[in-house]
């Protein structure tokens, strides 16, 4: 567990094990406060010969840990190298927030229980060229460099702190009976508006801690992770922080004509849930958002039967409602001006004598009937009942829909973008740069009407898969997705790839990734309507 807090005492004066640096090539300290020739002069004589003597320069991924006594106990030095911070300041910020989670897991692994940073200067962040971004009429307000700050940084390096220092160990008889704990101090200038940085670290410390909380449902395996159990997690959520809670189930469903949920549903022996967390804010006039979120708590594919090596893997299919059930935690402490409205269809897909077939044909809440041509795409159909009833009870002013939809996306975009699609312009720009902020990347791919014949069917209205001739699955299952959306600006965000076991990022790790919270969070913070 990390524990941190705000000093504004004199760098040294914190008495602490761990004293932290992050460095640029060349040896040159990121922050005015805790450079090598203030630590030689207070601290450690021929600092700069040791760490050359070491072979350490300061290039990115480098620490360097130096150990000495002072005021009679044991402390740490840990150097943490940034590389040259000479590239666009959404990179040089991601090169911050993985060297911020080199350093937690260096003090981890030396079980180093107090510390304290120093946060790096925008300067080295943000070139001067680098401060102004396009503006636009409608565009929300966070854009880019032009509204990064200071306590921004500092936000970023308490929630990175956290999602740094997860380990999925449950299962693991050797894992530590304590777990390390740490509390670590950052030293902001006695200039500084202390509230306003406690502020940002607070929003830091929930939302790390609540994407952690998810990565955890999602890691769990099937057998545990029921729709059961996580609708008894929402549940739990809107206790401890007062959302509005509604479940139901199949025989709600079927009364509200939700024939694609009920489909996906019919196959396993653990009951479906159809969950709804609800936060309004007291302004009146205040817009809605829509979260959707696709939780199939594990996909065999049903009677399309996975193959073994592709069923693996699975339990991660309900990361899509663990990052909406996750949001909505963070939003309710953080009280956006906004009502915001999650929506989660949790099942498993399963095979079984009442399972869906292909060839089927189901009816959606909006009437719209789906031939099933395939019940391996089975994120599609809960889905497209869970847009339609987004829009018939709530008539929110946006939708965003969060999945692991397809693996195609994996072979369009790799493991660092999540898959955007929208035909609003105003949103996918935002998202984009908001991405750039947060680390929870996108990237837009086309939508058009050309893509709507793939999805055409000889039997019913549409089918629940694409004609081969059309490839582009990723694209086509987005395009399926809008035509249950009537109102409502949307935007599709397909997660498949970004959420579970995403290389070269160490503070995403192994397994899940809690992918697309940090994004939704910043989307409805900044959203003025």
């Amino acid at each position: 567990m990390i524990s941190l807090k705000l000093t504004q005492k004199n760098f040294w004066d914190n008495e602490v094990e761990g004293y932290i640096f992050l460095m640029g090539e060349n040896l040159d300290s990121v922050s005015d406060l805790a450079t090598l020739d203030t630590i030689e002069q207070d601290f450690y004589p021929n600092l700069k010969i040791i760490l050359k003597k070491h072979m350490f320069t300061g290039k990115k991924n480098e620490t360097f840990v130096l150990t000495g006594m002072r005021n009679g106990k044991l402390v740490q030095l840990l150097f943490a190298g940034v590389g040259k911070l000479d590239k666009s300041w959404d990179v040089n910020l991601e090169v911050i927030r993985r060297t911020y989670a080199s350093v937690i897991q260096r003090m981890k692994k030396l079980a180093i229980p107090s510390a304290i940073i120093a946060l790096p200067d925008i300067s080295f962040i943000i070139p001067s060229s680098g401060a102004r971004t396009e503006e636009a009429e409608g565009r929300l307000e966070v854009s880019g460099a032009r509204n990064f700050s200071r306590e921004e940084l500092l936000k970023q390096f308490a929630l990175v702190a956290h999602m740094a220092n997860y380990e999925f160990t449950q299962f693991k008889s050797s894992a530590p009976k304590d777990p390390w704990s740490c509390t670590i101090s950052i030293e902001i200038n006695e200039q500084c508006d202390s509230k306003t940085y406690q502020t940002y670290l607070e929003t830091g410390d929930i939302m790390g801690k609540a994407i952690n909380q998810a990565r955890d449902w999602i890691d769990l395996p099937g057998n545990i992770m029921t729709p059961t159990n996580l609708s008894e997690q929402a549940r739990k959520i809107s206790q401890e922080h007062d959302l509005k809670y509604t479940v139901f189930g199949r025989e709600k469903a079927l009364e509200l004509g939700m024939g694609a949920f009920c489909a996906v549903d019919a196959g396993s022996d653990q009951d479906g849930k159809f969950v709804i967390l609800e936060y309004h804010t007291k302004k009146s006039g205040a817009p809605t958002i829509a979260l959707c979120g696709k939780g199939i708590t594990f996909d065999t594919g049903g009677i399309s039967l996975k193959p073994a090596t592709g069923m693996t893997g699975m339990k991660y299919d309900m990361s899509g409602a663990a990052a909406v059930i996750a949001t909505m935690k963070i939003l309710a402490q953080l009280k956006p001006e906004i009502n915001v409205i999650g929506l989660t269809p949790i099942v498993e897909n399963m095979p079984s004598g009442k399972a869906a077939r292909q060839d089927d044909v189901v009816t959606a809440m909006n009437g719209k009937s789906i031939e099933i041509k395939n019940t391996d795409a089975e994120g599609r159909l809960v889905l497209s009942d869970t847009l339609c009833y987004a829009e018939k009870f709530y008539k929110p002013d946006i939708i965003i829909d969060i999945a692991t939809l397809t693996g195609a996306c994996s072979i369009a975009l790799g493991h660092f973008y999540t898959a955007l699609l929208t035909r609003d312009d105003i949103l996918a720009d935002t998202l984009f740069n908001l991405g750039k902020t947060t680390g929870d990347r996108v990237w837009r791919l086309p939508l058009s009407d050309d893509y709507k014949p793939a999805f055409g069917s000889e039997v019913a209205d549409v089918s629940n898969t694409s004609s081969p001739a059309y490839m582009a699955g990723t694209i086509v299952g987005g395009a399926f997705l809008e035509t249950f959306v009537d109102k409502a600006r949307w935007v599709h965000l397909d997660i498949a790839s970004t959420a579970h076991d995403v290389p070269g990022i160490n503070y995403v790790g192994k397994g899940s990734t809690g992918a697309g919270i940090r994004l939704l969070v910043e989307f409805v913070m900044n959203y003025h309507g």
